[in-house]
């Protein structure tokens, strides 16, 4: 079922966008997977006065010059260059432009997914940040592309040009993570693995599971555990081989159960990671 909301656009300036839906002008629907419902880049130098009530998804501004509202009721919050502000999804919240100077600014609306949980609080927010010149670039060097594709150039690189600008919005924003716990649910995560190690696990599906995209969960996994995902996915079903083998199992059984089809290539994997063929790891019989 669609999400109703309102919006009030006071705006004699437009700028250029790219939405995720097929009637945006230019489209991406691959933006869905990063958490993107669009993203755009404006200098308006006249009227700019954007409001919305109920909106499923957070505003992410960055200004690059002159100033800035954000406002709920009566409350406003100034932002200027080298900040950006947060208008949180629902509520009724909006912001303008204010003084003289023209704004030139990147906007995000980002879709209500487990990954922007930190940035849903009860009332707008500022932050500091030096990257907004780098995202007013991949924004514009996107929307170009994505106009390429919806043209039906071959030579589009649309998903290229997305991944630059998801990769960048996180690494911007990644230091207004809560950082505390994320040992814990990465050791949940690959304890989960261990449980099910013939199953299917692939980089992808895990940074779902843990609200994320890849290269955040990349960079997860080396900062609080020290290896990258796919090697502890590696790593998690080699242990449970061990343990396997351990207890009795049958080589060809314990091959099966952590996820190979080939004896050989399961035996050559163990005994890289070990050291010792699996046979050896067997209990010996009397």
């Amino acid at each position: 079922m669609a999400t109703i909301y309102y919006e009030r656009f006071d705006v004699e300036e437009g700028g250029r966008l790219v939405g995720a839906h097929v009637y945006h002008k230019a489209s991406c629907p691959p933006m869905r997977s990063r958490g993107i419902f669009m993203c755009g880049v404006a200098a308006p130098t006249g009227l700019c006065e954007i409001e919305r009530i109920d909106a499923p998804f957070h505003v992410l501004l960055f200004i690059l010059d002159g100033s800035a509202e954000l406002f709920e009721g009566e409350a406003v919050w100034q932002v200027g260059p080298g900040q950006f502000g947060v208008l949180p999804r629902g509520g009724q919240r909006g912001f303008r432009r204010v003084g003289e100077a023209a704004l030139p600014h990147v906007w995000f609306l980002l879709r209500d997914d487990p990954r922007w949980d930190f940035m849903d609080r009860s009332t707008p927010w500022i932050g500091n940040s030096q990257d907004g010149a780098l995202l007013w670039d991949a924004v514009s060097l996107f929307q170009r592309e994505a106009c390429r594709q919806n043209a039906g150039e071959s030579d589009a690189l649309v998903i290229p040009a997305l991944d630059l600008v998801s990769q960048l919005l996180e690494r911007t924003l990644g230091v207004f993570r809560p950082q505390e716990g994320w040992a814990a649910r990465l050791q949940a995560l690959f304890d989960a693995i261990a449980r099910e190690p013939a199953a299917d696990w692939p980089v992808p599906r895990l940074a779902t599971l843990l609200g994320v995209t890849p290269s955040h969960l990349h960079r997860l996994c080396r900062s609080q555990l020290g290896q990258p995902p796919g090697q502890l996915v590696f790593a998690a079903r080699m242990q449970a081989a061990k343990t396997r083998l351990l207890q009795g199992e049958r080589v060809s059984e314990v091959a099966h159960a952590v996820g190979y089809q080939e004896i050989a290539s399961f035996s050559r994997r163990f005994r890289a990671h070990f050291g010792i063929n699996p046979s050896e790891m067997q209990p010996r019989q009397n």
